[in-house]
């Protein structure tokens, strides 16, 4: 069974009965739903007008409960009841490819479906369209010997096409996202040519589902079970290009722990500040200068004062700049003191 948002919205001062479901504002960023398991009626708008989106604070842990006025709310995953099923419908495996302009050169994301499960038509879910490409993705397993897995990503190199991308932009560092949900999960639109690739069609069917006085009998069908929410989704980084030939790119994907040339911690811990003076992090825009010894700069003209102007990095150098007592964008730690 799927609870898309639009029709399990929680509502304010209404009653719920034993068995009704919720789902959380999407803004939330919460996959769980929620069933009633005590029946009554739910607390007022006013009691939650200074909570994001005025409603409860739902839980993000299967099983947890929540008091809402009279209700009692338990928090479970609509996926795991799709997987239990002894028929669940199919597995669809999506992926998305974040790029951004700071570390491969361009602001683009790419979403694509590896063709899985006899599908080879774009899938639309969550209102974003995943065209099937020559992909093949594998690795992915978890195991108890305590390595996190090196899954590998093939892309099909037809005429050199992912060699030239390679050439334009860098892949490296780049966030792919494997979102994995279920065939009856996926968007509506999926389904406006009247094909449902899933389900016995309704014509091979009619005899089987009609009364004895004749009428037919309504099933639910896959557009009635859309839901974006009902999905997992795992976090990789394109830590290499593994290998190259006019057949296939093979790229390996790492957890962001993992990356090559990735030192932690990634702040190191000294009592001087890291950041770029008047820089976006430091924030100091005032015309007032200073020298490295936190001395006030008065003489010669403005550009001049701002040439020969120095941070020295110390707490009192931020001080100096923004006065005691004030609000410090400082970025070191008070009390430390490394000799490096």
């Amino acid at each position: 069974m799927a609870y898309p948002y639009a029709n399990h919205k929680w509502i304010a001062s209404t009653p719920f009965a034993v068995g009704d479901v919720v789902r959380a504002n999407p803004l939330k960023g919460n996959t769980l739903a929620f069933k009633c398991t005590q029946a009554g009626t739910t607390n007022t708008e006013e009691f939650y007008a200074d909570f994001p989106n005025k409603e409860p604070a739902f839980p993000f842990k299967i099983t947890q409960e929540l008091v809402d006025g009279t209700v009692k709310w338990e928090a479970f995953e609509p996926l795991a009841e799709e997987l239990l099923r002894l028929a669940p419908t199919a597995i669809i495996d999506l992926f998305e490819i974040d790029l951004t302009v700071k570390l491969n050169g361009v602001e683009d994301t790419l979403r694509y479906h590896a063709g899985k499960n006899g599908l080879t038509e774009d899938i639309k879910f969550g209102n974003q369209t995943y065209p099937a490409v020559p992909v093949e993705v594998d690795g992915f397993e978890f195991s108890g010997k305590g390595t996190l897995p090196r899954p590998t990503l093939r892309v099909a190199n037809v005429n050199n096409a992912i060699t030239s991308l390679i050439l334009l932009y860098n892949p490296l560092a780049a966030k792919v996202r494997r979102i994995r949900t279920f065939a009856k999960f996926i968007d509506t639109t999926n389904f406006q040519s009247g094909v449902n690739p899933f389900f016995t069609k309704e014509s091979d069917v009619e005899a089987a589902l009609t009364t004895q006085s004749g009428d037919i009998l309504i099933e639910q069908s896959e557009n009635d079970t859309a839901d974006p929410n009902a999905k997992i989704v795992e976090t990789w980084y394109i830590d290499r290009i593994s290998s190259e030939n006019q057949q296939f790119v093979e790229f390996e994907l790492a957890p962001k722990l993992d990356l090559t040339n990735l030192a932690l911690p990634r702040r190191t811990i000294e009592e001087f500040c890291p950041w770029k003076y008047r820089g976006e992090e430091c924030t100091y825009k005032k015309d007032a200068c200073f020298t490295i010894d936190d001395q006030k700069i008065t003489g010669g003209t403005l550009e001049e004062r701002r040439a020969a102007d120095a941070c020295g990095k110390r707490l009192s150098s931020c001080q100096l700049r923004f006065g005691r007592g004030e609000v410090l964008p400082f970025g070191g730690f008070y009390g430390a003191r490394l000799q490096v």
